[in-house]
């Protein structure tokens, strides 16, 4: 009967050993950017420089090979939605690749760190509830799942946008978004 304690004891102890190790990993593999940052390590992933690049000094995709984000489609209203970081915030998009670029809600923006008093609201747009005006911005990063872009054009519309839209300034730069019948699958 010790025995059978001590071997339970033993197999619990490694279970909750394994668990922290997995958790660990997984949170140091969803974080490495900040982790290259504040170590002050360049990130090891090749990088794609793209000609229209706002600052062609700095990467605009950050390639990890072979990375793939399924995202599941949505049972309450059919489309594809995600959670993304935007710069330092979290936004929730609804993906439109009939979007020209990343609209951002000024709610959004400022979660993003954007300071909507300083943008210039001198781009005219047409959205589904009419022509209204927005602000272009070039975001820092955009991450969905393992997918992270740098410098990707957007727009900040201030009013008439119900939701953030991850557009085809993003989506453009991917290699394949591939739409199944239950999820929509990004590849980079």
């Amino acid at each position: 009967m010790r025995y059978k304690n001590v071997m339970a004891n033993t197999i619990l102890r490694d279970a909750a050993i394994i668990s922290v190790i997995a958790v660990g990993t997984v949170l140091a593999f969803q974080h490495r950017d900040k982790i290259y940052s504040i170590a002050g390590i360049e990130h090891p992933a090749p990088v794609i420089q793209d000609v229209i690049a706002p600052e062609p000094e700095m990467p605009r995709v950050q390639l990890n090979q072979g990375s793939v984000v399924s995202i599941p489609k949505s049972q309450r209203d059919g489309q594809f939605w995600t959670d993304a970081t935007v710069n330092s915030g979290y936004v929730r998009f609804l993906i439109d690749t009939g979007a020209s670029a990343i609209a951002l809600t000024k709610e959004d923006a400022q979660r993003a760190g954007l300071r909507l008093n300083e943008l210039n609201y001198n781009v005219p747009i047409r959205t589904a509830g009419g022509r209204n005006m927005a602000a272009r911005v070039t975001l820092k990063t955009v991450s969905v799942g393992s997918i992270t872009l740098r410098n990707i054009e957007a727009l900040v519309v201030p009013e008439g946008l119900e939701t953030s839209l991850l557009g085809m300034t993003y989506l453009g730069q991917l290699q394949k978004v591939e739409a199944t019948p239950s999820a929509l699958l990004l590849r980079l």
